[in-house]
């Protein structure tokens, strides 16, 4: 009996965000269903356990690399002929198609509400933005796309609202978390976190926040900071994990807003879940976002989240497990977020309770759903 052979389209492997960390998941997963499994891309993943063929990235700027890629992937794709192609990226063709991005077209819409005129302007000239949105609308209105998952209800509306696809075609799956991985880091998070207070010097009984996401000003680290200067009394810390371009504009803000001292900048982390053991409360509050993976991750180390409407991962919060904010330029509203949080400092129980409300968006079965809808299992 022959494998079924099934090719994923990603241009770039080499970073190691949620998109990156859920294309390996999946290729792994695939190969694990007996499949034939390919991934064609312009970089090596280091991984080993699938066939793997490289098309060197081409000139910049970024939308030739993508046009050049895409060309070079549909001309291998009409001489291999696979049964399954799986795009992560946004690629012409494919036969399945995961929007981890979004909709870039609603990510556009939704900057035009919150950036000024020369960057509004912008938008409709750009030569990567455009080529974004072509290649969007060809893979969503292709007769030939058989299946698109989406992580969030947001998303699927907003890929029905901006182009003509069939909505029977489309899977709203949740992001995936390491439950099951992670309990032992859970278990321990308090003596970790006692340990860390007392390494770092942290004073007892400060409420510690955390923000982990690179490209602050979309994962709204503005409205954030705004919102903790209204508690320059208040015994708190957030630690902020991640990168930034512009990160000097960032500590120029918070020195700005009196809160500097409380501010941690701490960089990209190979481990960030020291922080995560330490930290009462996660603030994601994303101008877009289809899925914020730190979202599911949070709470499966027990930490309330307080997010945005404009992230996805905001869908799997309940009155119990975190708060949603409604507006992001309101400063009232996200101050009232903060201070309801300093007022329910983590407990293990609390905690246990929060994990527990993501179990069932273990890995295991979130990339199980995915596999048996596209080989029709």
């Amino acid at each position: 009996m022959n494998k079924t052979k099934v090719v994923f389209l990603k241009n770039r492997l080499g970073q190691k965000g949620g998109l990156e960390k859920y294309t390996e998941r999946l290729l792994s997963a695939f190969v694990n269903k007996g499949c034939e499994t390919f991934l064609l891309c312009s970089k090596s993943s280091g991984l080993h356990n699938f066939h793997q063929v490289f098309f060197p990235p081409g000139p910049f700027p970024q939308y030739v690399r993508m046009e050049k890629f895409d060309r070079r992937v549909q001309k291998w794709l009409k001489k291999n002929t696979p049964q399954v192609v799986f795009g992560m990226d946004r690629n012409s063709y494919q036969t399945h198609l995961r929007l981890g991005n979004g909709i870039h077209k609603a990510y556009l819409d939704i900057r035009n509400k919150y950036e000024g005129k020369v960057k509004k302007w912008s938008f409709s000239w750009n030569p990567l933005h455009k080529k974004i949105l072509q290649l969007e609308k060809i893979a969503l209105e292709n007769p030939l796309l058989q299946k698109v998952f989406t992580n969030s209800h947001m998303v699927k509306n907003q890929a029905l609202q901006y182009y003509a696809i069939d909505p029977k075609k489309i899977e709203v799956i949740h992001n995936g978390v390491e439950w099951e991985e992670k309990k032992d880091l859970f278990l321990q998070w308090q003596e970790k976190k006692e340990g860390l207070v007392k390494e770092k010097a942290f004073p007892k009984n400060t409420h510690h926040f955390l923000f982990v996401g690179s490209g602050f000003k979309r994962k709204g680290l503005v409205p954030l900071l705004k919102g903790l200067s209204f508690f320059k009394k208040e015994d708190f810390f957030l630690h902020v994990i991640g990168k930034d371009k512009n990160i000097s504009v960032f500590k120029k803000l918070a020195k700005k807003l009196g809160i500097e001292k409380r501010v941690l900048f701490l960089g990209e982390l190979k481990d960030p879940f020291p922080y995560y053991q330490l930290a009462d409360t996660l603030v994601i509050p994303s101008f877009y976002d289809p899925f914020a993976n730190v979202t599911v991750e949070a709470l499966a180390m027990g930490l309330r989240v307080i997010s945005s409407f404009s992230n996805g991962g905001s869908e799997i919060l309940t009155e119990d497990t975190g708060d949603v904010l409604s507006n992001l330029l309101d400063t009232g509203e996200m101050k009232s977020l903060l201070e309801k949080a300093m007022n329910h400092p983590k407990t293990f129980t609390q905690a246990e309770k929060i994990r527990n409300s993501v179990k069932h968006l273990d890995f295991a079965k979130q990339l199980e759903k995915i596999t048996s809808l596209t080989l029709g299992l």
